[in-house]
């Protein structure tokens, strides 16, 4: 069909409560989705007195059902599309339509938005050189300390291949032949920075805002690349759930080399359900007018996976080798079995194939159904496009210190700081926004072969911070790791205190 509006779109969810619509939504979602291939676990999300508390049990038992087979890994993304795009509207105008009915190209605007460019005027790095530490690892120091991470289980070997490849072919770092576009271009972990310290084109797209778009230029003006963005009368940035078909048309009339899109945007509540929508019908787009395109994503660690007998192999063995410190933990988790050391992988779940796969479950209890379809859309896509061929390059993001722990309760903060005790490593947003687009680069360039069972595209190179290796649940770890935080913070504070009281003391 034919435009339906006047250039300015939005995408709303269905007439509802208004303090219940976007729960209503994400469960009618995630019962279509799994209805053709567990309908009694459909029908427990239908009849759910309550999907707030409920929706946790759901999405497990959904990552369970995925990796049983492809047929059902791939059903269940399609048929979550599906639904998501016979009951989320689009609004036009004065015109609201379901969204599988509106012709996307048609609304697209040539003339809608602008472009700015920024070149770079620094010089292009010209090898592969993470922070860590206060150093800069290059060459054969990165690959010890690449080794190292992988032997402690913080990175998948996976991982640490491609990043090795990265550095044996630094003349990849500048993405010569592809056109990366960047959505949520500030995030702290997107590879905005360090594509333009290495001199790539890239195309940033993020939201309005003065400050954010100050900060994006001293960026690109500091680099070695160029940074091309979208412009809207005069302003820099796009939101992308208001104008995805003009932002569509832009992307696609500025790559004139092999398009990779990375979806990094991400909002909280049902602001990123509606976000990651409009992500997804951006992508289909960009598909649909560049067969060839790639599409580029981080998963979030706080998610549900399904991880590979090799690694619930692992995390058994760790548990095995705990010594002494063993009886104690064991104890705890007899007095609380739900808060302290709860065994990270209990039951397998076995492919068509007989292998025994783990469920790594760290969906926050408190995050809500919005947080979780926001962070499943994304993967549904992705497994969608590596069937259909388009290049994906999928990696589960290590637990990091970024500004949005600021926000989070002062325990959680706690608990990080406490982290290493075990076995798992935060990493300083700089040396994993690093890492992560090494990978990136590599997946482009040197893709692997395709796993056989698609939730393997989830499970393969992840960079999951020691979370899946260790031998206990995540939220089981809170409160001994808060604990241990605390204890730490204090003998930091008083070590503090004593080594200023000595400094003061005349000599």
């Amino acid at each position: 069909m034919g435009s339906v509006g006047d250039g300015m779109w939005d995408l709303a969810f269905p007439p509802g409560p208004p303090d219940r619509i976007a729960d209503m939504f994400s469960a009618a979602v995630v019962a279509d989705s799994l209805r053709p291939y567990d309908a009694d676990l459909a029908q427990s999300v239908e009849t759910a007195r309550d999907w707030r508390r409920g929706y946790h049990r759901v999405f497990r038992g959904m990552t369970a059902l995925s990796v049983s087979s492809p047929l059902v890994s791939h059903g269940i993304a399609r048929e979550g599309l599906r639904s998501v795009r016979t009951m989320l509207r689009f609004a036009a105008g004065r015109t609201v339509l379901p969204l599988d009915a509106v012709d996307i190209e048609a609304e697209a605007d040539d003339n809608a938005l602008g472009t700015a460019v920024i070149t770079g005027t620094g010089s292009a790095v010209p090898v592969l050189e993470v922070p860590w530490q206060g150093e800069l690892l290059a060459g054969d120091a990165l690959r010890r300390q690449l080794a190292q991470w992988q032997r402690r289980g913080i990175l998948e070997p996976g991982f640490v291949t491609a990043v090795d490849q990265v550095i044996d072919n630094p003349e990849w770092l500048r993405l010569p032949g592809f056109r990366m576009t960047v959505t949520g271009a500030a995030a702290e972990l997107s590879p905005l920075r360090p594509l333009l310290s290495w001199g790539a084109d890239v195309l940033a797209v993020d939201r309005p805002g003065r400050a954010r778009w100050e900060r994006l230029r001293a960026l690109a003006e500091s680099g070695a690349g160029a940074m091309r963005f979208p412009v809207c009368d005069t302003v820099p940035g796009v939101d992308i759930v208001r104008c995805f078909p003009a932002l569509a048309r832009w992307i696609t009339d500025h790559s004139d080399a092999r398009p990779v899109l990375g979806v990094y945007a991400g909002l909280p509540g049902a602001a990123g359900v509606r976000l990651a929508v409009a992500s997804d019908v951006l992508t289909e787009t960009v598909f649909g007018r560049h067969p060839d395109a790639a599409l580029a994503l981080l998963g979030s660690p706080t998610d549900c996976y399904a991880v590979s007998p090799a690694i619930v192999a692992a995390a058994r063995e760790q548990l095995a080798q705990r010594g002494i410190r063993g009886s104690a933990q064991d104890l705890l988790h007899r007095v609380a079995p739900r808060s302290f050391y709860r065994l990270n992988y209990i039951r397998p779940v076995f492919d068509a194939d007989g292998g025994a796969w783990g469920l790594f479950d760290n969906l926050p209890s408190l995050s809500g159904p919005d947080y979780a379809l926001a962070q499943r859309l994304p993967r549904w896509r992705a497994v969608l496009a590596a069937s259909a061929g388009h290049p994906v390059s999928f990696t589960v993001a290590p637990p990091a210190w970024t500004a949005t722990l600021s926000h989070e309760t002062p325990w959680r903060t706690t608990a990080y700081r406490a982290a290493s005790h075990f076995g798992i490593e935060v990493f300083d947003p700089a040396t994993a926004r690093v890492l992560l687009a090494a990978k990136l680069v590599a997946d482009l360039f040197a893709p692997p072969p395709a796993p056989a069972n698609p939730e393997g595209l989830f499970a393969d190179g992840a960079a999951h911070g020691g979370l899946w290796r260790q031998p206990f649940a995540p939220r089981s770890l809170l409160a001994p790791a808060a604990v241990s935080g605390t204890v730490q913070s204090i003998r930091d504070r008083a070590r503090s205190l004593l080594d200023n009281g000595e400094s003061q003391l005349p000599d």
